[in-house]
C-alpha cells in the first residue's frame, strides 16, 4: 500500500515540474512574440507556427499540472521537444546540449504512461 502512495506522489511530482517547465517557455515565447516568430522564421518554419507552440506549452503546461488529458498533452511536448532536438540541438551534444530536451521528454512519456486510462481529468495519478 505504501508503494503505490510513493509511486502517485512521484509522478505527481514530476507532472507539475513539467507543466511548470513547459508553461514557462511558453510564457517566455509570448512575452517575445516578435522576436520568436523571427527565429522560427531564420530555421525555415511559416510564422504562425510559434504561436501554436507557445500555445501548446502554455495550455499544455496548465493541463498537466492540474491533470487533464495527460496522455494527449504528454504527445504535445514530446513533439515540440523532439522538434526542438532535432532542429536546434542534434549537434550540440548530450551535456550542455539537448540534456533538458531528452529529461522532459523522458518526463513526458512518464506522466503519459502512467495517466493512461479513460479519466479526461485525475490529479492524482492511478497508482
Amino acid at each position: 500500500m505504501q508503494l503505490k502512495n510513493a509511486t502517485s506522489t512521484s509522478i505527481l511530482l514530476i507532472r507539475i515540474m513539467l507543466g511548470a517547465t513547459m508553461l514557462l517557455h511558453g510564457i517566455a515565447k509570448f512575452s517575445d512574440m516578435n522576436g520568436t516568430t523571427e527565429f522560427f522564421v531564420g530555421l525555415g518554419l511559416p510564422a504562425f507556427m510559434p504561436v501554436i507552440i507557445a500555445l501548446i506549452e502554455v495550455i499544455g503546461g496548465i493541463f498537466m499540472i492540474i491533470g487533464l488529458l495527460v496522455p494527449l498533452v504528454s504527445l504535445g511536448f514530446v513533439a515540440i521537444l523532439g522538434s526542438a532536438i532535432f532542429m536546434l540541438k542534434s549537434g550540440t551534444g548530450f551535456v550542455g546540449g539537448f540534456e533538458l530536451e531528452l529529461l522532459l521528454i523522458v518526463m513526458a512519456i512518464a506522466c503519459g504512461y502512467s495517466h493512461f486510462n479513460k479519466k479526461i481529468i485525475q490529479f492524482i495519478p492511478p497508482a
